[in-house]
């Protein structure tokens, strides 16, 4: 049986981080849901349409030819032939993926990809809606949160040397994805009794990766 571990949680909370290293404990690839909507919003924006039209987007996707690739460690996107890679991360990406990510027929197109992903390879998942929407059955689900200052100055280090920006912007913007992500009619960012809440803002990644590694194992072995 392939394993399913489900994290969610804010930008900025070190899901990524956690994500990889959960995923390396376990053997099984890591799977950035949020890349792949990043990816979606990057094609967007090479195509210069907007972003929060939900007709373009449509007719953007249903020509699309993209791919999850196993790699070493974790799945690759890649796009009409292209692994966009660290372009996905900029500020400006930042802010169309959240105006993306509320359209319902983007949503379910890519839900299907990870589904069809996890249930072949297995999958350590991250995203805002894995728990909730993607992967509701898997007992393993987990909510990383942190406060919104801490989480800005953590993309902030991230995002040294690249378009960042200054902290004031990268906090408003950060904010404001919030805000998006908890109101949107299409799976908000949400969490339930089902998950385990997990602070992040005093432990350093190795120890909440260490604590989900502790909580997956306990409930494959029993009591």
């Amino acid at each position: 049986m392939t394993v399913v571990v489900a994290i969610d949680g804010p930008a900025g909370v070190g899901k990524s981080t956690v994500a990889r290293r959960v995923a390396a404990q376990l053997g099984v690839p890591y799977l950035d849901t949020g890349s792949m909507y990043r990816a979606v919003a990057w094609k967007a924006l090479e195509e210069d349409l907007d972003p929060a039209d939900g007709l373009a987007m449509s007719r953007l996707i249903a020509g699309l030819h993209f791919e999850l690739r196993p790699g070493n460690d974790e799945a690759e996107v890649v796009v009409d032939g292209a692994a966009p890679g660290v372009q996905l991360r900029t500020p400006r990406v930042d802010a169309a993926t959240s105006r993306v990510a509320v359209h319902p027929a983007v949503r379910s197109w890519l839900v299907a990809k990870q589904r069809e992903f996890a249930a072949r390879e297995g999958a350590v998942v991250e995203g805002r809606d894995i728990g909730t929407v993607v992967f509701p059955e898997t007992p393993h689900k987990f909510y990383l949160d942190a406060p919104l200052e801490i989480r800005a100055e953590r993309r902030l280090r991230q995002l040294a040397g690249r378009e960042c920006g200054d902290r004031g912007r990268l906090l408003s913007e950060m904010r404001a994805r919030d805000e998006r992500d908890i109101r949107r009619s299409a799976s908000p960012l949400r969490r339930d009794e089902t998950y385990e809440l997990i602070d992040t803002s005093s432990g350093d990644a190795d120890q909440v990766a260490a604590r989900i590694l502790r909580s997956v194992r306990a409930a494959a072995t029993g009591p």
